[in-house]
């Protein structure tokens, strides 16, 4: 199945609009309702994300009403537009009413322009000619709704009804009355307290010391700020009433957007499946439950409409079922459409980061959240938000790293002068809830109760999660354990977890890793059964761990050989579950281990899946064992699980167009010419199987030492080429080596 087309992204400016005779005083009005039309009709285009009318708010100009941004003279990479990644910018150029052509203007990203003209019997036919033109040229289907076939004298008409209105309103214009911003933050979930020890199914959690209620969210003050709202008078809606059949429906949406009055119900008399009118519906009704018939509507109307995409998510207070409600795959998959098409929007990448860490991809929900901070670092939500998903990924050394990245930008300043935000103070408990999890406590303690003095009734939660920190000696413990792994302790550690349980699968990991250090593989097979699969806790990082340190215990003088089997199903298991999570350099360790097993073994676990039919699953098995037992070249049995394969050579010329140095290139390609799978085999057959294990270490432990020494830090540019290029070979290489006999050279360049 060929890879689906990325939706193009465009946004609308006003149309450049001249007018002639007694009409010219409405020249904008005219621009407005072209400009909304616009939007309109190509809006439903499957393959175009169009920046809403909503997005560039109207805003009074020399007495009319302009959108904001969207005006003749942006480029894509202007200061707005180059947020949101527009692929291209479109105008109207037409003269009324006795213009006989009508342009379209388009400006891509890269500063090249380009138009388009018609000629028609009217305006309407050939805004139609000029933006099917437009699409044909970017190979893209034609407009699945026509645009309206109206004369300009049938649009100058429209606009003489609501121009008169407008303009007397832009004049008086005052922002629209609503809700004051509230110093509230909500910055994170009900479970953000810290990182308990002994909230799990075991004694220590029996007698938790916070009580985390699911209504009891307090993540900033609780006062609330008065809501001011000024009476305003409706005036749309007369004028609605008033409006000509000639574009009705853009016409009333230039009041909603101009007068800020809701018209829904007047656009669904004309289009029943009008999208905004239909997303304006569900929001007014989603308090009562999510209509998730009309909100596939709303999808079904306008495809790549961003806002309605990342609403496709069922909420996780709502227990009865909800008729259509989406599945995991379509939640996630919708909220990675709404980022396609707003990439720089964060509302919208905070919704499928959040979707992707529940969906068990909290490491693609990061690399998602880490370029959306490019453009918003300055926002301390972005950085909020950044921080909870680390907090999902197991390496708490990064989460400290980051969050102690976020703090120096968005914490409360030291100045005793300055004062402390919501917001500031939010980060700074963040960066407490990581050194927590580091091990200390300590210092977790000082930070958070440093920030909470004097607010205790306005971050109750909080207060009591600094209580529990202080009054429970199982913190005590737990953090002891984990301060003592990350120092490279670990006699600490096996004492630490000898006094309170591991509460999750990252302390069931450090405690196995720590058990092997400490000498003790024997204890590793009794840990994993109690903890791992007795207690459930089995995630990716604690299997992964239950893997290197099981096939530890197999290698041990006396070991079970039964060990070295567990850890391989182990291995395998990580492989096939945890795709996303990026772990390929710990499975290719774990590779190393896996070298030492003896071949009958792992001959012992293929026949049986081969024996069963499980062929897929014994190929996937069969290519790790190929990758680093160097016993598998001679196996009938693996090679029967890998299956027959027609060899394939890397061609050079594939990588040519890498932008390298010269000499670069050439230091790169002696790496890994030195490295060559027929110079292995024959090494092999001379000198023994360790040949080929030594030259796959060396090509590991070499290629970092190759890049530095081409390329600096002074030079990041060169650097990352390099980089770039010595992965480009080693990937490449590694699918070629697939094909060829088993190696472990192929292990060494997966690693």
């Amino acid at each position: 199945m060929p890879a689906l087309r990325k939706p193009h992204r465009i946004a609308f400016l006003a149309p450049d609009v001249s007018v002639e005779g007694i009409d010219a005083a409405y020249e904008a009005e005219v621009a407005l309702l072209l400009w909304v039309a616009c939007i309109e009709v190509c809006q439903r285009h499957p393959g175009l994300a169009v920046y809403d009318a909503e997005s560039t708010p109207l805003f009074p100009q020399d007495a009319h009403f302009v959108p904001q941004h969207a005006v003749l003279g942006a480029t894509p990479t202007d200061a707005f537009f180059a947020t949101t990644r527009r692929d291209e910018l479109l105008w109207l150029e037409l003269a009324l009413p006795k213009g006989n052509a009508v342009r379209l203007h388009a400006i891509k990203r890269d500063g090249s322009r380009e138009s388009f003209d018609a000629l028609g019997r009217n305006v309407g036919e050939q805004i139609q000619q000029v933006l099917g033109a437009w699409l044909t040229a970017r190979g893209l289907t034609a407009l699945p709704r026509r645009f309206d076939h109206v004369s300009a004298d049938e649009i100058l008409a429209a606009v003489r009804v609501f121009a008169p209105l407008l303009v007397e309103q832009a004049r008086l214009w005052t922002a629209p009355s609503g809700v004051l911003p509230s110093s509230s933050i909500d910055a994170g979930d009900d479970d953000d307290d810290g990182s308990e020890p002994g909230d799990g199914d075991g004694d220590a959690g029996d007698d938790a010391a916070v009580d985390d209620t699911a209504g009891d969210v307090d993540d900033g003050p609780t006062h609330e700020q008065p809501v001011v709202r000024a009476p305003r008078t409706k005036l749309a809606r007369p004028v609605a009433n008033r409006l000509l059949p000639a574009l009705r429906v853009p016409a009333l949406r230039v009041l909603e957007l101009a007068l800020h009055e809701e018209l829904g119900d007047l656009i669904l008399a004309l289009d029943a499946d009008h999208p905004q009118a239909l997303f304006a519906r569900y929001l007014a009704t989603e308090g009562q439950g999510k209509d998730f018939a009309l909100l596939r509507r709303v999808i079904a109307a306008a495809p790549c409409w961003a806002r309605p995409l990342g609403e496709l998510v069922v909420d996780e207070d709502d227990d009865e079922e909800t008729p259509l409600a989406p599945t995991d795959l379509e939640t996630v998959a919708a909220a990675a459409i709404a980022a396609l098409c707003r990439p720089a929007h964060l509302d919208v990448i905070e919704s499928i980061g959040e979707h992707l860490r529940e969906d068990g991809r909290a490491d693609e929900a990061i690399r998602l959240m880490e370029r959306a901070m490019r453009l918003h670092h300055h926002e301390s939500r972005a950085h909020i938000s950044l921080l909870h998903l680390h907090r999902a990924t197991d390496r708490v050394g990064a989460w400290l790293a980051q969050a102690h990245r976020s703090g120096r930008v968005h914490g409360c300043p030291m100045d005793p002068f300055r004062p402390w935000y919501p917001d500031q103070i939010q980060i700074d408990l963040l960066v407490a809830d990581a050194l927590m999890n580091c091990g200390r406590l300590d210092e977790a303690i000082a930070l958070r109760g440093n920030r909470l003095e004097g607010r205790e009734g306005t971050w109750p939660r909080h207060t009591r999660i600094l209580a529990s920190w202080r009054k429970d000696v199982r913190f005590v413990a737990w953090c002891y354990a984990r301060e003592g792994y990350f120092r490279g302790d670990p006699a600490r550690a096996v004492e630490g977890f000898g006094r309170i349980e591991p509460d999750d699968s990252l302390d069931l990991a450090i405690f196995l890793d720590s058990l092997v250090a400490m000498g003790r593989e024997a204890e590793v097979p009794l840990a994993w059964a109690q903890f791992g699969l007795g207690r459930g806790f089995d995630g990716p990082v604690a299997r992964l761990a239950a893997a290197r340190c099981l096939m530890a215990a197999g290698s041990a003088p006396g070991g079970d050989p039964a060990h070295w089997r567990r850890g391989l199903e182990e291995l395998w298991r990580v492989e096939l579950t945890e795709p996303g999570r990026d772990e390929h350099v710990a499975i290719a360790r774990c590779g190393l281990l896996l070298s030492c097993m003896p071949i009958e073994i792992a001959e012992t676990a293929l026949a049986e899946r081969v024996a069963n039919g499980a062929h897929a699953l014994a190929r996937r098995m069969a290519r790790a064992v190929a990758d680093f037992v160097p016993a598998a070249a001679k196996s009938s049995i693996v090679q029967r699980a890998l299956g027959k394969v027609t060899v394939v050579e890397l061609d050079p010329t594939s990588l040519a167009s890498f932008p390298i140095e010269p000499a670069s290139r050439r230091s790169i390609d002696a790496l890994f010419g030195d490295a060559r799978l027929d110079d292995a085999t024959a090494g092999d057959a001379k000198s023994g199987e360790g040949d080929a294990l030594a030259r796959a270490d060396r090509l590991v432990n070499r290629w970092l030492d190759v890049v530095f020494a081409i390329a600096t830090e002074e030079d990041p540019a060169a650097l990352a080429n390099a980089a770039a290029y010595t992965a480009a070979q080693a990937i490449g290489r590694y699918l070629a080596a697939t094909t060829a006999p088993p190696s472990p050279l192929a292990g060494g360049l997966r690693t």
